[in-house]
């Protein structure tokens, strides 16, 4: 098995790999795993379970659920709305994704006004907000976290002033 999926865990998170699933519990793969005993949760697409490390060991750990899962949801075929994403990973990693033909009217757009800069400005506080959440990802890109407020604020001053 090779499920891609996120984990968080109070001192860690990111992406980790299932190497295996049951019903009960799940063989984990990742660079940062948290330590034994830890609780964490996984998450792939709509799809989220907690549970709790019961041994780890050079990148892998053995996680047992809080509670039962249906595995074949999981799965890169399962019901998770997950399958067009894996699709599509599979198909660029492995260079044979083709780019879908566009045609220049598909890019044709009514110009964008003050209240279209707010809309996107309010977009970006949102993401910012959620990614803050996350201490890994705030100690990895805390520069391009406060690049997203800029642009925020770079934005939210066009929309006061006009174009």
């Amino acid at each position: 098995m090779f499920v891609l999926a996120t984990m968080s865990a109070p001192a860690v998170s990111g992406s980790v790999k299932i190497r295996n699933m049951s019903l009960h519990g799940a063989l984990i793969e990742g660079d940062a795993l948290p330590g034994v005993g830890e609780s964490l949760r996984l998450r792939r697409g709509e799809l989220t379970v907690a549970g709790r490390i019961v041994w780890r060991n050079a990148g892998r750990a053995g996680l047992r659920f809080e509670q039962d899962v249906e595995v074949s949801r999981w799965l890169p075929t399962g019901g998770s709305g997950q399958p067009q994403v894996d699709r599509t990973f599979h198909d660029l990693k492995s260079g044979t994704a083709e780019p879908a033909p566009q045609t220049a009217a598909e890019f044709k757009a009514p110009p964008a006004g003050p209240g279209d800069a707010l809309k996107v400005a309010d977009a970006l506080d949102a993401l910012a907000d959620a990614l803050s959440e996350d201490a890994g990802v705030v100690a990895s890109h805390a520069s391009r976290l406060q690049a997203l407020d800029i642009a925020s604020q770079l934005l939210r001053r066009f929309a006061a002033t006009g174009p």
